[in-house]
């Protein structure tokens, strides 16, 4: 029996026999004759109809079960297929390079899957998403076309275990039974990873070198909530996690919502811990699991499927059923945080370092109409509601807020001599991810309600050390004592002027560090809901006296290494 741990996208847990896609040899396939050009172009078309429509049916069949917002990205998908540009350069490729078709589709989605992954923008790196998963059906279908079946499936309930997490293969027309899904690549914030949580499914990634560690047909148990994959399973594991198995199945299936759980910490100390999603199948987890409201609400998604920009009646109800979620708790929408690209798609604005450029507040107040459309939803959403806050991206001073606040006052005025139901009123807040702004925190909470510490961002620019650059990885994940000093700065500015401060992102989530959070006098978290379990372990774990030693000795320690002295020993506290 083995244990492999990875990151949990999506809870749950799941048990059944392994399906291996998307680990065949890709090598590049013979060329083909001037006489098998018609029958393959014929191949592609035939192909290309099979996916449009099923993807038409999937979407049908998820009407009931997925948001608004979620169900577009089967919309784009759909938009991939009959793109012109696309289709004619896998004909070109069949045409001009004598490929075969399906060689002809790899081609062409490697090149774009190379340019879209290259660049800094998020938004190009899920169009890449995207497009991955539109070659994964496409390929599917020329497989069943070309009489070369992918594998078997069972029967039964499955684990499907990929090279890249994809939505291809997690919506089956004829055998509906993925239980879970674990993959080598793919991150929180890919469609796929979105769909997952919005259905229910059990979903790892980040484990390498599954070939090595699965054949097909093992059984396994996916631990999602846990982030762990456990193969060859002795009797008694296999046992109690088939029992963990159908209890997630039936609270998915006729749960009701979990009353709000109060979470504190050994010695009584009352702790907020908050959910942290970007979508209304998420927005339903945070509810599920019990947490006090959502801490912080990304709005990306529907601007990241939509073409266009989407209409605001659209985002009203979108954010008004989020609202709706968590009734009396509060919520937090972030405005939209992208790149300039992603605002004003124009070969003019593309930005050398868009991490750096016109990106969160900055872009909004570029772009003033995208800024409004968002205040405005926000306020027609939120109306006969007090408890929905405004979360400002990427704010370097108090000009940001003072203008954010601005414009929010005119379009509340706006919508009242229209005659429109709007908010009284929104509490504001910076996030601080730019060192300036948490170097000045005291300063900005003179212009704001409360304060959200996007920590994975801030410590990224602290270090100058990208999250999501493997090769810079080592630096990103070190526990550098500068670190640890301006957030416990920023905790004392907080205190002294009597504003909440939350801790907000996967690091705010760490069970390692989460002491010195408490030490240093952090009450409110937000955080993934599949984060949840081991916040409240630790919290259960240590009282604040306990924590405030602990903090201390991390203040105290010179170098990374006398830190991570610190956080190795915890448990002998």
């Amino acid at each position: 029996m083995t244990r492999v741990r990875g990151e949990s996208v999506a809870p749950g847990v799941a048990v059944g026999p392994v399906v291996m896609r998307g680990f065949a040899d890709e090598t590049a396939g013979r060329r083909i004759a001037a006489d098998e050009v018609e029958a393959q172009l014929n191949q592609l078309r035939t192909a290309l109809a099979a996916s449009r429509t099923q993807i038409e049916e999937i979407k049908n069949k998820q009407q009931g079960s997925l948001g608004e917002a979620e169900l577009r990205i089967f919309d784009a998908h759909h938009a991939y297929l009959g793109d012109p540009m696309f289709v004619s350069e896998i004909e070109a490729q069949v045409l001009q390079e004598r490929l075969s078709v399906r060689e002809a589709v790899r081609v062409v989605f490697d090149k774009y899957d190379r340019i879209f992954t290259l660049v800094e923008s998020d938004m190009l790196r899920r169009r890449a998403s995207d497009l991955r998963d539109v070659a994964t059906r496409l390929l599917r279908n020329l497989e069943v076309d070309a009489a070369t079946p992918a594998g078997a499936v069972p029967s039964g309930p499955y684990i499907l275990a990929a090279r890249k997490l994809t939505t291809a293969d997690m919506f089956n027309l004829d055998n509906e039974k993925v239980e879970g899904i674990v993959a080598e690549e793919g991150g929180m914030s890919s469609h796929a990873a979105i769909l997952a949580r919005g259905m229910g499914i059990p979903t790892v990634t980040g484990i390498r070198d599954l070939t090595k560690l699965l054949r097909a047909g093992d059984v396994v148990v996916l631990d999602a909530s846990a982030g762990e994959l456990v193969t060859s399973p002795d009797e008694d594991e296999l046992a109690e996690a088939t029992a963990a198995a159908q209890r997630w199945q039936a609270s998915k299936a006729d749960a009701p919502a979990v009353e709000s759980t109060h979470h504190q910490s050994r010695d009584g100390t009352p702790i907020r811990v908050l959910g942290s999603c970007g979508s209304a199948g998420e927005a339903d987890l945070v509810r599920t699991f019990g947490m006090e409201g959502i801490g912080v609400f990304r709005t990306e998604l529907q601007f990241l499927v939509d073409k266009g920009r989407p209409a605001e009646d659209d985002l009203v109800r979108s954010y008004r059923h989020v609202i709706d979620t968590m009734p009396g708790q509060p919520v937090s929408f972030r405005l939209l945080d992208v790149a300039a690209a992603t605002l004003t798609p124009d070969a003019r604005h593309q930005e050398r370092n868009p991490a750096m450029g016109m990106r969160g507040v900055r872009g909004l107040l570029a772009n003033q109409r995208v800024l409004r459309l968002q205040l405005r939803a926000i306020l027609r959403a939120a109306a006969g509601c007090d408890q929905v806050s405004l979360l400002v991206p990427f704010v370097t001073g108090q000009s940001d807020l003072q203008r954010v606040r601005s414009a929010l006052l005119e379009e509340r005025v706006a919508l009242m001599k229209a005659g429109i139901a709007c908010a009284a009123g929104l509490a504001m807040a910076p996030i601080i991810e730019v060192p300036a702004a948490a170097m000045s925190l005291g300063a900005l909470l003179n212009e704001a309600d409360f304060a959200v510490v996007a920590i994975d961002d801030l410590q990224a620019l602290l270090l100058a050390a990208d999250r999501d650059n493997t090769s810079v990885r080592e630096y990103h994940e070190l526990v550098h004592p500068g670190v640890f000093e301006i957030l416990a700065r920023m905790a004392k500015d907080a205190e002294r002027r009597k504003k909440p401060l939350i801790l907000f992102g996967e690091s705010a989530a760490d069970p390692v560090r989460m002491p010195f959070y408490l030490g240093v006098g952090y009450r409110s978290f937000s955080i993934a809901p599949v984060r949840l379990r081991g916040v409240t372990k630790i919290l259960a774990r240590y009282t604040i006296e306990e924590c405030r030693r602990i903090a201390a000795r991390i203040l105290e320690a010179p170098r990374s290494l006398d830190v991570q002295k610190v956080l190795v020993n915890l448990d002998l506290e």
